[in-house]
């Protein structure tokens, strides 16, 4: 386009690398790889290395890691967006624009990623929260129902994103040139074809942005505390101490693994909503602020092979002593031990240690 305004040169911090899309798309591609790599180990895990304990849970965790797989490679590489903050709006430049540059179906995708893991963690929990309780109102035991709830929830939480896609300013070229007059240290990659200003204010899309969460938080919030207080002894007291303690144990390494990403995920939107709500620009900080959002999906990896035993038990056995032998060579715990037997009789025979 004609008269795209020049950065001003009173912004030589946002003129530096850090400032620059390639380095966020160097970063969150690093991070990709690193994601790809240990979600695929944990996937692994969850699949084939889970007790008879942990069985019931495994369709739901493996559901969360696919949705959180799916999220952190549609933020760092399908879409790969980069934000300016505190102006509402995106540039994208992920491998997806290979098939369609359609921004709506971008920002769709963006929307429907987050949306979705949301979900996989309300299903996560609703189904701790079933089976620990045995005695209330607030659990759905028909089928039909929990099919209906999951249905609009999953609807609901996949389109989330809808308000602010059909409210997207028409008149795009004055919508950049207003946010380029207020803000004129944002990099003229928002006059690209691929930028988009996605809300001229924050008058929706903060109060869409809480309400979405604070629903989400309280729900989550419920089942915890709910599962909790059934835990208590004297709240259940059929159920056994061994009982007990076994999913008391699970539901806080699945509570821990839930937690770590979502602090992941909360530190760069904390940003974002101080940068709007304090009218603060800084191109740096919201290059890095994406990167960090991309992490979850490492993180919530990194905490699931840590944080339940049976999975750091084999990785630990995997690294240090060879787990996968037994499968790539099966001949050799055989002579191993022929090897050690012939080596304690000549050390008995000789009386020499060898």
């Amino acid at each position: 386009m004609n008269n795209v305004p020049i950065s001003s040169s009173r912004c030589p911090h946002n003129s530096s690398f850090i400032a620059s899309v390639e380095f966020l798309e160097t970063g969150c591609h690093i991070g990709s790889i690193l994601m790809i790599t240990l979600s695929s180990y944990s996937l692994f895990l969850i699949a084939k290395k889970s007790p008879t304990s942990m069985k019931s849970s495994v369709p739901y965790m493996i559901n969360l890691h696919v949705w959180t797989m799916f999220c952190d490679s549609t933020w760092a590489v399908l879409v790969l967006p980069m934000f300016f903050m505190p102006v509402i709006a995106a540039h994208s430049s992920g491998i997806l624009l290979w098939i369609t540059e359609n921004q709506s179906v971008l920002l769709w995708l963006s929307f429907a990623s987050l949306g979705g893991m949301s979900a996989a963690v309300v299903n996560l929990f609703e189904h701790r929260h079933q089976v620990i309780v045995t005695n209330s109102w607030f659990v759905m035991r028909r089928k039909p129902t929990r099919y209906i709830f999951y249905s609009i929830l999953y609807i609901l939480l996949v389109n989330f994103g809808m308000p602010e896609i059909l409210t997207v300013p028409e008149d795009q070229e004055t919508a950049k040139l207003d946010a380029f007059r207020k803000y004129p240290c944002i990099p003229v990659i928002l006059f690209d074809k691929m930028s988009r200003i996605i809300q001229t204010d924050a008058s929706l899309f903060n109060p869409h942005m809480y309400f979405t969460c604070f629903s989400l938080s309280g729900l989550v919030s419920f089942y915890c505390f709910h599962i909790m207080w059934n835990l208590l002894p004297r709240n259940n007291p059929s159920m056994s101490t061994g009982t007990r303690k076994m999913l008391k144990s699970f539901f806080i390494s699945m509570c821990i693994q839930v937690a770590i990403p979502v602090i992941v995920i909360f530190l760069p939107n904390i940003y974002w909503n101080v940068s709007i709500t304090f009218d603060f620009y800084s191109q740096e900080f919201n290059n890095i602020s994406i990167i960090l959002f991309t992490l979850h999906g490492t993180s919530s990896s990194i905490a699931t092979i840590f944080i339940y035993s049976p999975y750091r038990k084999f990785t630990k056995e995997l690294f240090l002593y060879g787990a996968f032998s037994d499968y790539l060579l099966p001949e050799y715990p055989l002579h191993f031990e022929k090897w050690w037997e012939k080596r304690n009789q000549l050390i008995h025979a000789t009386g020499c240690n060898l």
